[in-house]
């Protein structure tokens, strides 16, 4: 489902400086508590950033301006067929709003002390069969033939499951490779291979990690290219030295980072489809996308919840980012004849998530719902700030973004 333009303080040019930054490393705090926000490393950050900057090197050019003024209009006026109509348009819109979007992606998971406890402890358990030295063809949801790397059709099997709605632009792809790449540095801390950038020369496969893009535009193309550029070494000159190309490697192993995009409005998904895709998930993200579901349709987002809620097995998450405050207030009701707003009752996103989550998710008022089958909230904060670092680099300006976040287990 299309996403909203952040809300920000204004843009902000990325630029160098030679001042250095320390390297945090992921902390297990109480279950789901984030008691002292942890930065990104710059330098992990940066490599981030430079996804976005190679994957669509051949598009900043001066035409690169007029796309993004035309998809800005468009969704200022909410017109998201227009706005994600062609492939410059979505291209334009992952080069300019998905680069900040993951960084802060990045930091978020970055700081889920749950969601690191739980994909470490799965570390080296029922990873499946892996073979990844040819393209296969997989058939997504919408029943339309796309291309992805074989591990994707072992996102079905035994490996770490994370699904993200709404995440066709790539930024929660980018940030879970980049938050996959801490993990290891946690997982293996004594690693003489990993590099005070985060890169290895070598790549252990011992976790496997699929991740199901749900997006109803069509982002196949650029989110499989957004993946490859986390899982294949980046371009270097070939002027560079042997040490240098020797330490080239990426962001995290092929083998240990599959992709599938599926092409579906989730809000319209067949029940029968909905087992296959979240009920093995240890993660579905919402990310800048529950506002717009509730905004096209209150009842079928509510029954995509209260479907979450009997399809995911006990310990999974479930992490919704939106903007803050009425960026994310939610009108129901019809209008008067007059076009009058005033009648219309407006509600908090926040508020109709807690409701159908722990409330009427136990209560057993529709067939969705179970008393045995509830959740709990884990964080929850109204309003955070995630700032640029000046020291980064980008070729166009990006912003600081503003968003609210709510994290639930199911119990």
């Amino acid at each position: 489902m299309p996403s909203k333009i952040d809300s920000s303080r204004g843009k902000k040019k990325a630029k160098a400086t030679g001042s250095k930054t320390r390297t945090p490393q992921l902390t297990a705090t109480r279950p789901g508590q984030i008691s002292q926000w942890i930065t990104v490393p710059v330098e992990l950050q940066q490599l981030l950033l430079n996804v976005f900057k190679d994957t669509f090197s051949a598009n900043f050019n001066s035409r690169c301006s007029k796309l993004v003024q035309e998809v800005k209009q468009h969704l200022y006026n909410r017109d998201f067929d227009n706005g994600f109509g062609n492939e410059g348009l979505r291209q334009a819109y992952a080069m300019r709003w998905s680069p900040s979007r993951a960084l802060a992606y990045a930091n978020i998971f970055y700081n889920l002390s749950t969601l690191t406890t739980r994909l470490l402890s799965a570390s080296g358990a029922g990873t499946g069969d892996l073979d990844h030295g040819t393209i296969h063809e997989l058939q997504d949801a919408s029943g339309k033939t796309g291309r992805a790397s074989a591990a994707a059709r072992n996102i079905e099997g035994k490996i770490s499951r994370i699904v993200c709605i709404g995440a066709g632009a790539g930024a929660e792809i980018v940030a879970l490779g980049g938050y996959l790449n801490q993990l290891d540095r946690l997982a293996l801390p004594t690693q003489s291979n990993i590099a005070p950038d985060g890169r290895r020369s070598e790549w252990p496969s011992q976790r496997h990690t699929g991740i199901i893009a749900i997006d109803i535009a069509d982002w196949d193309s650029i989110a499989c290219k957004l993946h490859s550029g986390i899982t294949t070494a980046p371009p270097i000159s070939q002027y560079a030295s042997a040490d240098t190309k020797a330490a080239n490697a990426p962001l995290i192993g092929p083998d240990a980072f599959a992709l599938k995009f599926v092409k579906q409005d989730v809000l319209n998904m067949a029940i029968e489809q909905m087992p296959a895709i979240f009920a093995d998930a240890t993660l579905v993200t919402l990310m800048f996308t529950l506002s717009e579901l509730y905004s096209t349709s209150m009842s079928a987002t509510t029954n995509l919840l209260l479907s979450l809620t009997m399809l995911l097995s006990p310990g999974a998450l479930l992490l919704v980012v939106d903007s803050p405050g009425s960026y994310s207030t939610i009108s129901i009701g019809k209008t008067s004849d007059s076009g009058d707003e005033s009648k219309r009752k407006k509600y908090p996103m926040q508020w109709l998530l807690d409701h159908t989550l722990l409330e009427s998710a136990t209560i057993g008022s529709s067939k969705n719902t179970s008393e045995d089958r509830q959740w709990e909230k884990l964080e929850s904060r109204d309003s955070e700030w995630f700032r640029l670092s000046n020291e980064l680099r980008y070729p166009i300006d990006l912003e600081d973004m503003r968003y609210q976040i709510h994290l639930y287990r199911r119990c």
